[in-house]
């Protein structure tokens, strides 16, 4: 879930990043955040970005929470928006641009759950899961839908999905939620396969939608080949 902070006060960027950390471990939620110090910066950024949540400051120097969000829903009108302001007195400014939320400075975390709670509630039923993986300084979340397969390489992982990423990491706590979904199958040692993207098994290979062959385990080649028939079947 990506998420904007757009406001002119560091300290409170600071403390609404350390809330939302907090949120997201608690809730198992991945969590992508940017922030933007005025209006214009994060007007600008939607080029290239899309954001589901925005919190965003009513009172900024240079262009402010109301009129800024007047221009985003030029831009997006599905973008949920979260006013963060020190009076209540353009409250009634906050309905003409269709926020979410309003929330008092000082920023109070019960009330930041609670919000982030009820946004939750919205989204919940069609909300994929993600795997959050780092790359870098960047925390990625890739829909499990997307990944074809895991492997191992050394001291890093490669996850297989429309825009490849390698991250440094045990492959063994990487998979572990993985491992838990039925969508997924260890087919080796160091090798993990969405069973979606799984096109056939030949001799002692697993053939992916992409063209892969990977081996599979020699041992245990009749259990994997009978958890991907049932997957198959299950899903017809």
């Amino acid at each position: 879930m990506n998420i904007a902070i757009v406001d002119d006060d560091p300290t409170l960027r600071i403390s609404l990043r350390h809330f939302l950390h907090k949120w997201h471990t608690d809730n198992n939620l991945p969590l992508k955040m940017d922030e933007y110090d005025d209006g214009e910066e994060f007007l600008d950024s939607l080029q290239n970005n899309k954001y589901y949540i925005v919190f965003m400051d009513i009172f900024m120097e240079k262009k402010n929470g109301i009129d800024t969000a007047a221009d985003m829903r030029k831009i997006d009108k599905n973008m949920v928006l979260v006013f963060l302001t020190s009076s209540s007195e353009h409250m009634p400014d906050a309905f003409s641009v269709h926020a979410f939320g309003y929330l008092l400075k000082p920023l109070l975390p019960e009330k930041l759950y609670r919000v982030m709670n009820d946004i939750k509630a919205v989204i919940s039923p069609e909300e994929e899961p993600c795997l959050l993986v780092t790359n870098g300084k960047l925390e990625l979340p890739i829909k499990y839908s997307d990944i074809v397969y895991i492997n191992s390489d050394s001291n890093y992982c490669i996850i297989h999905c429309p825009e490849p990423t390698k991250c440094r990491g045990p492959f063994s706590t990487l998979c572990e939620p993985l491992l838990e979904h039925p969508d997924f199958c260890l087919i080796n040692r160091g090798i993990l396969v969405g069973l979606a993207h799984v096109k056939d098994t030949d001799l002692g290979n697993c053939i992916m939608d992409n063209g892969d062959q990977l081996p599979l385990n020699t041992k245990k080649t009749a259990a994997i080949k009978l958890q991907i028939a049932a997957y198959k079947f299950e899903h017809r």
